[in-house]
C-alpha cells in the first residue's frame, strides 16, 4: 500500500547537499567514495489487501539481489544528514511463489542507503528505492483472469526498509534488514491491485578498497530559509482509466494551488485545493447512463520536504465536489518536483485511493517564494 511514510522516506534519495560551517573550527576531511558490491537474499509474504485477491492461494515470494553502490564519505553528505549514504543500483530476480497466476519478475532499482552510528562496529541504515518491474504473467481475461495484481509486462516498484550492518573488517560487512515493497503500473491499465509484500533480507557486501569511517562533528542547527512561506500554482496532465471500457487509457488534467509554511529543519506544512478533469470518469458515467459531472474538486492538506531545489510532498485530498461517487471521499497525493529557477518548477505526481493508484501525472508550476536552502551550522558533540 502506498502510504506517507514510504514516500516521505523514499524521495530523500535525491540529495541537494550544502556546505558545513563549524562554530568552532572547520574539520578537514579527506573525502572518499569507495565502490561497494553486494549480494542478498529476501523472503516474505504477499499481502491480500482486497477481497478480490483472497481467492488466490497464500504466496511467499523470495529473491536474490545483486548490488553496486558508491559510499559517499564526504563532508557535504555528512552536512545533509549526519550520516554517510550509499547511492547505488540493484538487480533482483523475484519468484512470487505462484507461477501459474503471478509468474516471476526482474526488478532493477536505484536506491539511497544512509548509514548512522558509523563509529561503531554495528551500523544502522535505512534503504529507499525506486525502479521498474518486468513481470511475466500479466492479467488476461482468457488465459490468466485470476491475476488482478498487475496487467502490464512493465510496472513501477518502490521499496523502503531498515536494518543493521555488522563490520567484519574494513572491507566486508554482514547485513540484516526488514523491507516493505510495492509494485504498481500507476493506473495505466486495469486491473492494478498491485503487489504488496514485506520481506526479511540477509546479505553480505564488500568494498573494492579498505576504508574507515571519518569522525566528524554533528550538524546541530539549521537556519530558517529566507522565505518561510510558499504560494504555488500548478498545471498537471496525465493518463487515467475507466473500469467499464475497452479503452485502456484516458486523458486527465487539472489545476492546483497550495500554500506552504516552513516549520523547522527541511519540513513544511501545506494546505491547498485542486480541480481535476478525468475523462475516464466521463466515459464511465456515459456507460452507466448517468448525467453527473465528471469533474472533481478537493481540499489538500499535508507535508512537504524542502530539499534545496527538490521538493517532495505528501497530501491527503478530501473531495468537496464529486457528483459521481465511484471511489472513497479521501485520497493520497504524492509529488516530486525540481526547481529550474527560484520560481519555476516541474515534476511528477501520483494520485491514489488507498492501495489502488488512480493516475500518474506530469506537472509544471510557479512558486511565489524564495527557495534558497537553509544554512547548516556545525556544532561539536
Amino acid at each position: 500500500m502506498l502510504n506517507n511514510m514510504k514516500h516521505a522516506t523514499l524521495l530523500i534519495a535525491i540529495l541537494i547537499l550544502l556546505p558545513l560551517l563549524s562554530r568552532a573550527q572547520t574539520v578537514v576531511l579527506k573525502e572518499n567514495k569507495p565502490t561497494i558490491l553486494g549480494v542478498s537474499f529476501d523472503y516474505g509474504f504477499l499481502i491480500k489487501h482486497s477481497e478480490s485477491l483472497r481467492e488466490i492461494d497464500d504466496a511467499y515470494p523470495f529473491a536474490v539481489r545483486l548490488d553496486w553502490s558508491k559510499h559517499l564519505l564526504t563532508q557535504r553528505a555528512w552536512s545533509f544528514c549526519n550520516c554517510f549514504p550509499r547511492v547505488g543500483v540493484s538487480l533482483a530476480y523475484w519468484n512470487w511463489d505462484n507461477p501459474d497466476i503471478l509468474g516471476s519478475g526482474i526488478l532493477p532499482m536505484a536506491y539511497l542507503e544512509p548509514y548512522f552510528m558509523t563509529q561503531r562496529r554495528t551500523n544502522l541504515f535505512f534503504r529507499m528505492g525506486l525502479g521498474g518491474a518486468f513481470l511475466t504473467k500479466p492479467y488476461d481475461e482468457v488465459s490468466n483472469p485470476q491475476n488482478l495484481s498487475y496487467s502490464t509486462l512493465f510496472s513501477f516498484s518502490i521499496m523502503v526498509g531498515t536494518g543493521i550492518q555488522y563490520r567484519l573488517n574494513d572491507r566486508t560487512n554482514l547485513r540484516f534488514a526488514v523491507k516493505y515493497n510495492h509494485i504498481s503500473n500507476g493506473g495505466v491499465r486495469i486491473p492494478n491491485k498491485g503487489l504488496n509484500f514485506p520481506t526479511l533480507s540477509m546479505g553480505i557486501n564488500t568494498s573494492l578498497d579498505e576504508f574507515k569511517y571519518p569522525k566528524l562533528t554533528k550538524v546541530q542547527d539549521r537556519e530558517a530559509p529566507q522565505e518561510k512561506t510558499r504560494l504555488s500554482l500548478v498545471y498537471f496532465s496525465g493518463w487515467s482509466n475507466a473500469q467499464f471500457s475497452d479503452k485502456s487509457t484516458y486523458y486527465v488534467f487539472g489545476f492546483a494551488g497550495t500554500a506552504s509554511r516552513w516549520i523547522g529543519g527541511r519540513s513544511a506544512l501545506s494546505v491547498g485545493t485542486e480541480w481535476v478533469m478525468d475523462y475516464s470518469r466521463r466515459e464511465e458515467i456515459e456507460l452507466l447512463g448517468l448525467d453527473d459531472s465528471f469533474q472533481q474538486g478537493a481540499f489538500l492538506v499535508g507535508h512537504e520536504f524542502w530539499l534545496g531545489k527538490v521538493t517532495f510532498s505528501q497530501h491527503f485530498g478530501i473531495y468537496y465536489f464529486k457528483p459521481f461517487r465511484n471511489s472513497d471521499d479521501i485520497y493520497q497525493r504524492y509529488a516530486l518536483t525540481y526547481s529550474f529557477t527560484p520560481n519555476l518548477f516541474g515534476g511528477v505526481s501520483l494520485k491514489s485511493h488507498r492501495h489502488v493508484a488512480d493516475f500518474f501525472d506530469f506537472r509544471v508550476g510557479y512558486s511565489f517564494g524564495n527557495k534558497k536552502p537553509p544554512i547548516l551550522i556545525g556544532r561539536k558533540y
